[in-house]
């Protein structure tokens, strides 16, 4: 349910699909922002897995955030 792709910018270069190959916007909204303070795309990823397993509950709850 969900998976971790790269993104199509430098800007996000990580994004997180729900299990349609949709695009997890709020999840894209915070990488974006961590992104312009600087930390490294491979943290970015970091922050991208944790936010999936945290959706994956909400989906499985069939909670909104």
């Amino acid at each position: 349910m969900g998976v971790v792709v790269a993104g199509p910018a430098p800007s996000l270069p990580w994004l997180v699909v729900d299990a349609a190959d949709r695009e997890v916007v709020p999840v894209s909204s915070y990488l974006r922002d961590r992104m312009l303070g600087d930390v490294s795309p491979l943290t970015c990823r970091s922050y991208g897995f944790d936010l999936l397993r945290w959706y994956r509950v909400l989906w499985a709850l069939d909670v909104g955030w």
